[in-house]
């Protein structure tokens, strides 16, 4: 009987909760205030995806400084924009 209590308070619970955020959604893109959430994700991946490789290029200068070593796939990339005269 008692968790029959709990499962209907969650019930209502979670009902309210998606009415209520479903009012501020709507009342928000009334105001033209926020963006979807699709934009927001590809923006937040975007800018993740920067970072990461922004991250790796340092980090690969950093090796390449320390230890005189050139990481695999690099060597061929200079070679090419040598040639090329880059």
């Amino acid at each position: 009987m008692r968790r029959l209590v709990w499962v209907a308070v969650g019930a209502v619970g979670g009902i309210y909760a998606y009415r209520r955020g479903s009012a501020l959604v709507a009342e928000a893109r009334e105001r033209g205030v926020v963006l979807t959430a699709q934009q927001a994700a590809l923006a937040a991946m975007s800018t993740v995806a920067s970072a990461r490789e922004l991250a790796g290029r340092m980090n690969t200068a950093r090796m390449e400084q320390t230890t005189g070593t050139v990481i695999k796939g690099q060597a061929a990339a200079r070679v090419v924009s040598e040639r090329d005269g880059r």
